[in-house]
């Protein structure tokens, strides 16, 4: 039989040692990041081009912007993105431009897709200025003239265009008095009226 100061002392000793419910818990994990926070929301693009249907799928919606757009329709037509012009797609708030995201587009097609049409014409279908090629052949323009091709009067006729063109050609232009300027360092501009062709 122990005294009972022992007794005591025990008994504070058992006191002091820690529990199991006393013992420190370690801190809960962090939750996991969930699908809608670790990927970002893609849009899908429908564009009608004539008979044509391009569809640009999978698309970052708040870091893909109009611009873009314009560039990967450019990869499938051939149509420059300044001649591109994408009628149908509306802004949530303001005009659409090409800075524009496509988080900040209005939504009218079926399961978030975006349906627009695309109007533009490819680069080499372009009308070039006859003038600007140097490699065409000579038309002669008869179609005012009372006579027929080989004829004598068409003949002279040719010969007249070849030696206006020739004399155009072969001038030289002695510039009198130099082009003025203003203030901000432009040319002004400067009318000149030939009258009964004088000046040729």
């Amino acid at each position: 039989r122990q005294p009972p100061n022992d007794r005591l002392r025990l008994l504070a000793v058992r006191r002091q040692r820690p529990t199991m419910d006393d013992a420190v818990k370690p801190p809960p994990p962090p939750p996991a990041p969930s699908e809608s926070s670790s990927s970002e929301a893609t849009l899908t693009m429908v564009a009608k081009y004539g008979k044509l249907k391009i569809e640009l799928s999978d698309l970052p919606a708040s870091s893909t912007n109009v611009g873009r757009v314009k560039e990967l329709l450019r990869e499938r037509t051939g149509i420059l993105p300044k001649r591109q012009k994408l009628v149908g797609l509306r802004a949530i708030k303001g005009s659409v431009d090409d800075e524009t995201l496509l988080i900040d587009l209005k939504s009218k097609g079926r399961g978030g897709a975006h349906q627009f049409i695309l109007m533009g014409t490819p680069e080499e279908k372009i009308f070039v200025d006859p003038s600007e090629k140097g490699d065409l052949p000579d038309i002669i323009d008869d179609f005012d003239l009372d006579f027929n091709a080989g004829s004598d009067e068409w003949i002279q006729h040719v010969a007249k265009q070849d030696n206006l063109q020739k004399f155009t050609e072969s001038t030289e232009v002695h510039v009198i008095n130099p082009p003025r300027t203003s203030s901000d360092n432009t040319h002004k501009p400067l009318l000149v009226l030939d009258l009964d062709h004088t000046l040729l």
